[in-house]
């Protein structure tokens, strides 16, 4: 069985129970299926292979930013993922899982000069920029370094995507990308650049699209803009379509991605130009779990707590974004069922992973998995109330390695100084 699937009465990862996992390495602790992210990455990949003729087949480049450990980062280089990047950091990450420069783009509305010089170093495949004086910086900093920047222009297409308002960035109001407007100015711009070269255009509506027809609408954007941008002398040769796949995490109904190769094989096939796609949460988001031991069952007059020793700072999405994640026991999966807020230890209200959440009934030191956590899970994590991070594992079949070390105290607190005039 690959992923996450009940064996003998136990919660197991791919072929390895998660009591094992809990014995060796504590809780909490993130849990990663590398059969899942497989099989995952495949099912897109087959999908736009049935589509599309296999000299147009799309450069799928993994969003990294989704969970950035490099160990995921590898094994998805070996699946033959090329990386969309946000960061500097996340640049380096690549470069170290392994990634060719060529196979990694780079998007968001803020980059620093840093990061466009070590992207330009690098070598990287395109910038995907997001405003006009983006594109002047890049071009400022690419003839500092006597390196050619390889752009093309996020459009923003004013179409609603996403599953949360904070996800959702193809709407008008939204930071991201340019105005049809400064599209054509930004070419007109490069134009005139020596040493930026302009290939053509990206567009990102969200995370969590559920409907086809939202990207089809942002899609039919393109055809115009790219026959009117070629008919002023303007290159296009690159069309990046970005991501925003869904996975389930309570009863969505994911996409069909037969019908979106479709309309990437109507719509942006005949432009004749490299695909590029940027598929994040899809590849990793249900491949993880956050492992969980069971602190106490405070009951009060109302309400049944059960309190685990995971909280906010490990899995922040349900504070953030009030997102639901299925919550199960490792073990006594049939017992009788009862009515829980299942909730962390630290010192806030929001530390509540559910309310009412039904679940068989729990006991101290009962083990729990937070579902569909291999998404924006450890990447968002934090040290918030003086908690060290949880470790990160990756199971393969029966394989089992700590891809990130739980951290200690000594690594949370050593970096930090007292300055000697405040022992005077």
């Amino acid at each position: 069985m690959i992923g996450f699937e009940e064996k003998g009465g136990i919660l197991h990862a791919d072929d390895v129970p998660l009591t094992q996992i809990a014995t060796e390495f504590g809780t909490p602790a993130y849990v990663y299926s590398a059969g899942a992210i497989r099989g995952q990455y495949e099912a897109l990949a087959l999908a736009m292979q049935k589509a599309l003729p296999p000299e147009r087949q799309p450069l799928l480049c993994y969003a990294c930013k989704a969970n950035s450990n490099i160990a995921v980062l590898s094994l998805l280089k070996g699946c033959g993922s090329g990386l969309e990047i946000v960061s500097e950091g996340e640049l380096r990450r690549g470069l170290k899982a392994g990634f060719a420069p060529e196979k990694i783009v780079s998007t968001g509305v803020g980059k620093q000069a840093r990061e466009i010089a070590a992207c330009l170093e690098a070598g990287i495949h395109q910038f995907n920029v997001e405003s006009l004086p983006e594109l002047v910086h890049i071009q400022k900093i690419a003839a500092e370094m006597n390196k050619t920047a390889h752009v093309v222009f996020r459009l923003n297409p004013d179409v609603t995507g996403g599953g949360h308002h904070k996800i959702s960035t193809g709407r008008k109001r939204d930071k991201f990308g340019l105005g049809r407007a400064d599209v054509f100015k930004g070419f007109e711009m490069a134009a005139e650049m020596s040493h930026v070269q302009a290939h053509g255009l990206s567009i990102h509506i969200g995370s969590q699209v559920f409907t086809v027809d939202a990207f089809r609408q942002a899609f039919e954007k393109l055809p115009g803009m790219v026959g009117e941008l070629r008919a002023a002398g303007h290159v296009i040769s690159r069309l990046d379509i970005g991501g925003g796949f869904p996975i389930i995490y309570k009863d969505e109904k994911l996409l069909d991605l037969s019908a979106y190769a479709k309309w990437v094989g109507d719509i942006i096939l005949p432009l004749e130009t490299e695909i590029i796609m940027e598929p994040g949460r899809y590849l990793v988001g249900n491949a993880g779990v956050l492992l969980s031991e069971t602190l106490y069952i405070k009951e009060t007059n109302d309400r049944s707590f059960l309190v685990i020793d995971a909280a906010m700072n490990d899995l922040v999405r349900p504070t953030l974004y009030d997102a639901y994640h299925g919550i199960e026991p490792v073990e006594n999966r049939d017992a009788p069922k009862k009515l829980y807020d299942v909730v962390g230890p630290i010192c806030e209200t929001g530390d509540t992973f559910s309310i009412d959440r039904t679940l068989p009934s729990m006991k101290p030191g009962a083990l729990v998995v937070i579902r569909s956590a291999g998404a924006y899970g450890f990447c968002m994590a934090s040290n918030y109330n003086t908690r060290p991070m949880p470790p990160e594992i990756l199971i393969d079949g029966e394989r089992v390695a700590v891809i990130r070390q739980r951290q200690s105290y000594d690594d949370l607190i050593g970096p930090e100084h007292i300055p000697e005039w405040l022992n005077r």
